[in-house]
């Protein structure tokens, strides 16, 4: 039976601290058990790392770049973006809300951290070639995919905005170009509860016109990414995305949704919840898996909870129980 983790079924001391391998360790240190790549190739984000955000002026991509940049471990942030001059003003306009996580920062984001905008189109006539791609994620060490478009066709569609086009083709050209980056240590991909449930309602109604499979084919892209290139991978499927930034017109924008305390979460491996997710809870869980030494090779569904919010060592217990699960 899948394992479900929340902050109240959780006990602080039931597994011991996580060291970060890297500390000690040289980047000549024997093998890893999965197919003899090198340890490093597992290891979390470090100071001074860079990390590109595929999606960093949606809701949830907006919130990893802005806590990546508030950790005051001087990443160098990379955001995707096809309007460059949009991306820049909108990740350096103070929000209206403080970021929740032990990421915590309410002050918006100084020119000086400033996450680094490059200009690549995945879809359309105009789309980034495969080169201008690989520029893109040279010398980095993770790479977050928060793609993502409506699941029901609406204006938003236009220019190659499908599901097939954003969740399928331009996720799987990510994950075959990312095979290649001999930096990169983790990726890191949003996709949605449901996607293992497409015969279930209420996902019968949503994927009517194929997000899910979209989705789905996007998730087994980057499992094979992984594999061929010896990094870790985490797959994070949150319910109805609710909480600002509001970015798409639907229920939750219109009410104003705003679901559970900040980052109080409820998860669980594999395809198993239903429920609303804050966008701030799915943005923190990004940063822990990218962060966290037990993070390595998961698949997860999240919805908010009225809980208190986890610890660092309650995230890493449920990362290394799920991985425990998985085998």
């Amino acid at each position: 039976m899948p394992r479900r983790v929340t902050a109240s079924s959780i006990s602080p001391s039931g597994l011991p601290r996580f060291h970060l391998r890297w500390e000690n360790a040289s980047s000549s240190s024997s093998s890893s058990s999965s197919g003899g790549s090198p340890r490093w190739k597992k290891w979390p984000m470090r100071p001074n790392d860079s990390i590109l955000v595929f999606g960093g002026t949606g809701g949830v991509g907006q919130l990893v770049t802005r806590k990546l940049l508030a950790r005051g471990k001087e990443y160098v942030v990379r955001v995707a973006a096809r309007d460059v001059d949009r991306a820049r003003e909108l990740l350096t306009t103070p929000i209206a809300f403080p970021l929740g996580g032990s990421s915590s920062s309410s002050s918006p984001t100084s020119s000086s951290t400033a996450p680094d905008v490059i200009r690549l189109d995945l879809v359309g006539d105009a789309k980034s070639t495969d080169d201008e791609l690989r520029s893109a994620m040279e010398g980095v060490s993770a790479i977050v995919v928060s793609l993502g478009t409506t699941a029901f066709p609406t204006r938003r569609w236009y220019g190659g905005n499908t599901p097939v086009g954003i969740d399928s083709e331009a996720v799987g050209r990510i994950a075959n170009i990312a095979m290649g980056v001999k930096t990169l240590r983790r990726i890191v991909l949003l996709t949605s509860v449901g996607v293992e449930r497409t015969d279930q309602m209420p996902f019968v109604f949503l994927n009517l016109f194929g997000v899910l499979d979209a989705k789905r084919s996007g998730e087994d892209a980057v499992r094979s990414a992984s594999r061929n290139s010896g990094s870790s991978y985490a797959i994070i499927r949150p319910g109805r995305l609710v909480g600002g930034p509001y970015t798409n017109l639907d229920l939750a924008k219109l009410f104003q949704i705003e679901g559970g305390t900040s980052n109080g979460v409820t998860m669980e491996r594999g395809d198993a919840l239903l429920g609303d997710c804050k966008r701030d809870a799915a943005a923190e869980a990004v940063v822990r898996c990218l962060e966290d030494d037990g993070c390595m090779d998961v698949e997860f569904s999240i919805v908010s909870n009225e809980e208190r919010a986890l610890t660092d060592e309650e995230w890493s217990e449920a990362f290394v129980g799920m991985r425990c699960i998985s085998g």
